[in-house]
């Protein structure tokens, strides 16, 4: 293995993707100091092995052309698939014979053969915006209202005559300006976070962490009405999960009585979570050495 890590950005111009699904994947790459590519038409390097990023329907329809470059590394690859909310490629048939494979916003059933589950993460540049202010909120939601999930979650919060201040917005960005949206979000104790269309994951729950919130998680999404996707990809949690967004006044009042004891758990918690977060990376390249030298 080089001494620096080789990123594919299989399908991204700018060999880093500005997004929140790629936020907080492009700040491990960092960490570890990765030097990223971006192969264009065809111009993949010839390397023992690479971690391999495929971004969502930006690769549909480029499945045969992936299994082709990978064979570029014979030896090892670790292959992130990101911001495929709607699970349009298919990723399970991508071929290596030494792979790892993870993968953000999977699909319970499907997915299940993938080595690790990751979150959507937060948003870019966040931290310029996240300050240290009074939590003199009960709770927060901004965002747009553009299916069923949000909707009820909007209606439930109308209910609600304490405590807390709801921002519609027309369409992404397209409300209040980024720097008060995060100052809301860091005034609020808990942050309800209703699902993007496709999957229960989003970056707001992410973003109300690094705001110290207590985000309340959606249990399924309009197209995913199964419960259970947060315990297949977090395992164990502290965080509410609802189902039936009408119960949300009752959540909030019991979430607030036992916020003291709550908050730092949820803080706890992400913070080894994203600590885990660098270490697997750690772990699966030592992993897929280890295999390859054994061949």
């Amino acid at each position: 293995m080089t001494s620096t890590i080789p990123v594919i950005w299989h399908a991204q111009e700018d060999s880093r993707g500005y997004y929140g699904c790629t936020a907080m994947m492009n700040n491990l790459f960092d960490h570890y100091g990765c030097a990223p590519h971006y192969p264009g038409r065809g111009r993949m390097p010839k390397l023992d092995g690479a971690v391999v990023v495929v971004h969502g329907g930006r690769e549909l329809g480029g499945l045969d052309k992936l299994n082709l470059d990978l064979q570029k590394f014979p030896k090892w690859v670790l292959i992130i698939a990101l911001g495929d909310e709607e699970c349009s490629f298919p990723i399970e048939k991508v071929e290596h014979p030494n792979k790892i494979v993870w993968i953000q916003e999977p699909m319970p059933g499907r997915h299940d053969f993938a080595d690790r589950y990751i979150v959507d993460g937060y948003g870019h540049d966040h931290w310029k915006h996240v300050i240290q202010c009074e939590k003199d909120l009960d709770w927060f939601f901004g965002g747009q209202i553009t299916h069923g999930r949000r909707l009820a979650c909007v209606d439930a919060l109308r209910t609600v005559d304490w405590g807390g201040i709801v921002i519609e917005t027309r369409g992404y960005f397209q409300g209040i300006s980024l720097s008060e949206y995060y100052r809301t979000l860091c005034r609020a104790k808990i942050v309800p976070c209703p699902s993007g269309p496709f999957s229960p994951d989003a970056a707001r729950p992410w973003d109300a962490l690094e705001c110290g919130a207590i985000p309340i998680l959606d249990d399924h999404s309009p197209t995913r009405p199964e419960p259970g996707f947060w315990t297949y990809v977090l395992g164990s949690h502290p965080f509410p999960v609802i189902r039936d967004w009408s119960l949300l006044p009752t959540y909030l009042k019991e979430i607030k009585a036992n916020y003291d004891h709550l908050q730092p758990m949820c803080m706890q918690w992400w913070a080894r979570y994203k600590s885990n977060f660098k270490v697997w990376f750690a772990e699966d390249l030592i992993k897929l050495q280890e295999r390859a030298n054994n061949v």
